[in-house]
């Protein structure tokens, strides 16, 4: 009778498990050089939850108030869906407890019974964890992240204080678009009780959703950090959450770009991320052209290895890039509208196979351009038959097509940068000089400022790129470190540090694609150039 009794529950219970249709998810984190890599998973409902954060009612930036209302409808279909489908839903208006006492849902994550673990500080903010130490952090939150006008921003304050609010904390309950079920939701703002909660229902996997991704989704006692520090397989939901981020700090991006930055930091240092659509279908949300913010400059970069810098972003992807540079170095001149920089710049490339192969996806569909920047030659020099006929034409070619895609940019003929270390590149550039006088576009010569930097220190704009098969066979072990693996493994480095050991090899600082700071050298020339330009045209 026993071994019957069983017997059953182990049909049931198998039974049970059999009936629980899986999630099925697809993880996307970054590499340090920030590759996406996407995994699919398959988590079981019953051991998911889904975290709400702080999406309250009102908040003293009224920009982050649109935003999450624009959120808001999207996020109540994916906890409909969750919540359908078996998993816990957990709401965490935080400071608003008040607002639920006495409700089920409280109720329930108050009641859970205390976890045989209780993780070290669960009930604490979490501002960072081993992995984020040594990260560049990706914005400057120092002054709130508040992105409202002044103006509208007092309006706002004084509405807020006409409802006998708190401008600076006006929140007191969750926004009521987001449906809370009272007979299968949980409420809490503890790091404490949402743990039990967790453990008690033997849930091992966690997705956060809410705002703001910077402050609150990340750090609180129940947020991104917490979970994944203390062993929870957690992930974020890249496209229902929001940032406190103001566009006029470093690093000086729109406050889309701003979220879409720190995203990345969180799947390159803390937790993987999905999307909504994953739940509900259709393509992941995204804010309206209403909360965008000021309309910025577009600028574009085209060119070849020389404008794209991959070398600099493999091996340096924290630091800022030339096209980084450029938009932080233009943002210092206070009296200049923000502006997006685009580099579009491909190693190899020369005009032909530009105009032949990836004009529409690289240039076509781009933001409508103010300026761009067109900087060719050295690799059409060595690819292009008959180059001084054929240059001009190409380059012409390419004119004629900006000026019908972006008819209100401002087209800038660049010189070449030296390309050698015999700097052979004065033949490009008068061809390159004849081009804008025919055109009658305005010239920007980088050549002369980049000449002039590499007088001062003739190999302290390269990078060192060298064949481990050119170092004798005692020294390599000397470069293991550096090495890049392919057909031919490349030595790199992106600075002088090996000069002491490989420095006396033929040929060592030969190669003179633009270092981090070649690249500074040029940033910083051209936001000089274009800085008066920029004025002219107001």
């Amino acid at each position: 009778m026993i071994m019957k009794s069983i017997s059953l529950l182990l049909v049931l219970a198998g039974f049970t498990l059999a009936a629980e249709t899986p999630l099925a998810l697809t993880l996307q984190s970054r590499s340090a050089s920030n590759r996406a890599t996407l995994v699919k998973e398959q988590w079981l409902p019953s051991r998911t939850a889904l975290i709400v954060c702080d999406m309250w009612d009102l908040h003293h930036c009224k920009n982050a108030v649109i935003r999450e209302g624009e959120m808001a409808p999207r996020l109540n279909e994916v906890l409909e869906k969750a919540r359908a489908e078996g998993v816990l839903i957990i709401h965490a208006p935080s400071s608003c407890m008040k607002a639920y006492e006495g409700t089920p849902a409280r109720e329930r994550a108050r009641s859970a019974p205390a976890a045989a673990r209780l993780p070290d500080k669960i009930g604490e903010w979490c501002k960072q964890i081993p992995s984020e130490e040594l990260a560049v952090y990706p914005l400057d939150q120092t002054d709130g992240g508040e992105d409202d006008d002044p103006a509208e921003h007092a309006a706002w304050a004084k509405e807020l204080e006409a409802k006998d609010l708190n401008p600076r904390a006006p929140w007191t309950r969750q926004i009521d678009v987001l449906r809370i079920d009272q007979k299968k939701d949980a409420i809490s703002d503890s790091g404490v009780e949402i743990w039990n909660l967790l453990e008690s229902r033997n849930i091992d996997s966690v997705i956060l959703a809410g705002v703001h991704l910077n402050m609150c989704v990340s750090g609180r006692p129940f947020g991104l950090r917490q979970m994944a520090k203390n062993g929870k397989h957690v992930v974020l939901m890249r496209d229902m959450t929001d940032t406190m981020y103001n566009p006029s700090r470093w690093p000086f991006v729109s406050h889309v770009h701003g979220t879409e930055l720190f995203v990345q930091h969180v799947e390159k240092r803390i937790c993987p991320t999905i999307t909504s659509d994953q739940f509900i279908g259709g393509r992941p949300f995204a804010f309206s052209s209403a909360t965008t913010g000021k309309k910025r400059l577009q600028i574009i970069l085209l060119g070849d290895s020389t404008t794209e810098a991959s070398f600099p972003k493999k091996m340096a992807p924290d630091e800022p890039q030339f096209e980084d540079t450029l938009r932080i170095r233009l943002a210092l001149e206070a009296d200049l509208p923000a502006c997006d920089v685009h580099n579009e710049g491909v190693s190899g490339e020369y005009i032909r196979r530009l105009l032949d192969t990836r004009y529409d996806k690289a240039v076509k569909t781009k933001p409508q351009a103010d300026f761009i920047f067109i900087r060719y030659g050295i690799n059409d020099r060595s690819k292009r038959e008959a180059f001084p006929e054929n240059f001009p034409k190409d380059f012409r070619e390419l004119l004629g097509r900006l000026r019908s895609d972006h008819p209100n940019a401002v087209l800038i003929p660049m010189t070449s940068i030296p390309y050698s270390a015999e700097n052979q590149h004065a033949d490009i550039n008068d061809l390159i000089r004849k081009i804008a006088a025919e055109e009658k576009l305005p010239l920007f010569d980088i050549a002369s400022r980049y000449l002039a930097e590499l007088a001062k220190n003739p190999d302290g704009l390269n990078y060192r790129r060298y064949s481990l098969s050119k170092i004798p066979e005692q020294l390599r072990p000397l470069a293991t470190p550096y090495v890049l693996p392919g057909a031919d493994p490349q030595v790199v480095v992106m600075d002088n540090r090996l000069d002491g050991l490989f420095g006396h090899l033929p040929g060592w600082a030969s190669d003179r694609h633009p270092n981090l700071a070649g690249y500074n050298v040029i940033a910083d020339e051209t936001a000089k150039w274009l800085a008066p330009v920029i004025r002219a045209r107001r």
